[in-house]
């Protein structure tokens, strides 16, 4: 067996969570729950934290101080204020823009009306895209992931700010307007509220409307690249631990559970599969130039197999299914690393990082122990007693 190479200082090691929408975010908050039991380091405890789309939402946390067994405890077991801050819907209908773009539809039957006049043809193609002109820049308003991570930041760490932060965090959004990628948290934007940049990170073009922050609009931060490992590198990372939650289905037409080509099931899974197809194979090239130009550092990645039924029969915002996702993603996390276990031991060796083996470990995630009734009763009666007095 190769012996570990010493490190002249501590290693820096870093959590890259990528995009995957809803389902995605809980996948990872499995995964991590997993990482948080297999490695003698706590996942809260890490030097650098790089969040993109869905992961944004569970890495702000993480940096915030929110345990992956308490985001786990608060996705399946969901209650008032399960993290100490009130439940809030995370998405709302933009019934204004819908107004607003509504207001448009004379001047579009003005133009049809001219373009007639002039004897110029119109195809039904043409006439559906024009159609699509009213319609808003996004069909949803995710301001409420904005006001959610919003009130926790500030109830664990006062301010909503990333300096305020307990971890470096970097949230990555794409600029609509020049489409530059932008990692929010860096010292050239870390004025920006944690939230609005976790809002404009996890803001799925056509889906959701872009995020104003200043003069500019910002869109989904997986629109430029999957997981942005490169800002933990350049960030001077000697181990990152990936989470990767989007991979696309490897479907037998002939003997595959979807009992022929994905096309006969439809336009939805046709889209799904397309996107996973774009997300994955951008992710591979990365993966394959940051071991070829960085080959001393060491890169963890963990995703879904490429049978894995489970996570491709729910689409990226399904939230009806948040107990069996996140229960699925610890388990997926603990299988491949008994399948990798030795090499994996010898890696995070490097790091001055022990591995549990996943035999020796609960088979699901453990949530958090709850007060007892009596015992939350007397908390808050004393709250507001204190309250009171102030």
């Amino acid at each position: 067996m190769a012996t570990p190479r010493k490190r002249s200082r501590p290693s820096k090691v870093a959590l890259v969570c990528a995009g995957g929408g809803l389902t995605g975010a809980l996948y990872e908050i499995g995964c991590l729950c997993a990482l948080d039991a297999l490695i003698d380091r706590p996942i809260g405890d890490l030097d650098l934290y790089v969040g993109v789309s869905g992961g944004a939402f569970v890495s702000s946390l993480l940096a915030a101080g929110v345990t992956p067994a308490e985001m786990y405890g608060a996705a399946v077991s969901p209650t008032a204020g399960a993290l100490g801050v009130p439940e809030a819907p995370l998405y709302r209908l933009g019934v204004r823009d819908f107004v607003t773009a509504s207001r448009r539809a004379p001047s579009m039957v003005q133009r049809a009306a001219r373009a007639a006049w002039r004897g110029e043809t119109a195809t039904l193609a043409d006439f559906a895209w024009s159609m699509f002109e009213l319609l808003p820049a996004g069909l949803l308003d995710n301001s409420g992931v904005r006001d959610y991570v919003g009130a926790l930041i500030r109830k664990r760490c006062r301010r909503d700010s990333f300096a305020a932060l307990r971890r470096p965090l970097l949230v990555v959004a794409v600029d609509l307007d020049d489409g530059e990628a932008v990692a929010f948290g860096d010292a050239a934007h870390e004025d920006v509220p944690v939230s609005l940049a976790v809002q404009a990170s996890t803001a799925l073009p056509g889906l959701y409307r872009p995020v104003r922050i200043g003069d500019r609009d910002f869109v989904d931060g997986g629109v430029k690249k999957t997981a942005h490992l490169h800002l933990a590198i350049e960030a001077g990372a000697d181990l990152v631990l990936c989470v990767n939650p989007v991979v696309p289905i490897r479907n037998d037409a002939r003997s595959g559970p979807f009992g022929g080509h994905l096309s006969g099931r439809g336009i939805t899974y046709v889209l799904d599969q397309t996107l996973r197809i774009m997300l994955h194979g951008r992710m591979q090239y990365g993966m394959e130039r940051y071991r070829r130009d960085y080959p001393k550092v060491d890169i963890l990645l963990m995703e879904p197999e490429r049978d894995d039924m489970r996570m491709f029969s729910y689409h990226i915002m399904r939230d009806g299914v948040r107990r069996v996702v996140a229960e699925h993603g610890y388990q997926s996390v603990m299988r491949h690393f008994a399948r990798n276990f030795a090499a994996y031991r010898r890696t995070l060796a490097r790091h001055g990082i022990a591995l549990r083996h996943p035999r020796t470990l609960p088979g699901l995630p453990v949530l958090p122990a709850r007060p007892a009734p009596a015992a939350a009763k007397r908390s808050r009666r004393r709250a507001a007693i204190h309250a009171g007095a102030r």
